[in-house]
């Protein structure tokens, strides 16, 4: 359990250190406020002192064995595996059905797996979330969302 930690903490930070050096060939700041290197800087460096936390953390700490329950049983699986199908699904639908559709369908689906509200309740926050949000993106914010096949 020690090495595979180790072993994460280490991919971790290489993937930090990429995306610390990706970061730097784009502007930090612009005339207007944070250029486009900004934010990933930020995150990778975030990110790799995370890892060296994690790395001394694991090397530190003493080995213990799994607890028998540490894997998700059938219905922990299932709902893994939907979030999964979920993901995938969104991001191949986003440019053919529209933000605002694929993002109601991918709410239902989440909200109806892994939460246990009302159907009202779950239809009210796919609506909101979905046109919502895409409202707010595109006339407060002016930031082009795909609108896909059906002009939604």
């Amino acid at each position: 359990m020690k090495r595979s930690g180790q072993v994460t903490a280490v991919v971790l930070a290489g993937l930090a250190v990429f995306v610390i050096r990706e970061a730097v060939t784009y502007d930090y700041m612009t005339a207007i406020g944070p250029g486009g290197g900004f934010f990933p800087l930020w995150l990778g460096a975030i990110l790799l002192v995370l890892s060296v936390g994690l790395f001394v953390q694991v090397t530190a700490t003493e080995t213990r064995p799994l607890e028998p329950d540490f894997f998700p049983r059938r219905g922990g699986l299932v709902r893994i595996v939907t979030i999964l199908v979920a993901i995938a699904f969104t991001a191949a639908l986003l440019k053919p059905l529209g933000f605002r559709l694929t993002m109601l369908a991918f709410l239902v689906v989440l909200l109806r797996v892994l939460g246990r509200q009302h159907p009202l309740v779950t239809a009210a926050i796919a609506v909101i979330g979905s046109f919502g949000v895409a409202y707010v993106f595109t006339h407060w914010l002016r930031v082009a969302l795909p609108v896909g096949a059906f002009g939604i």
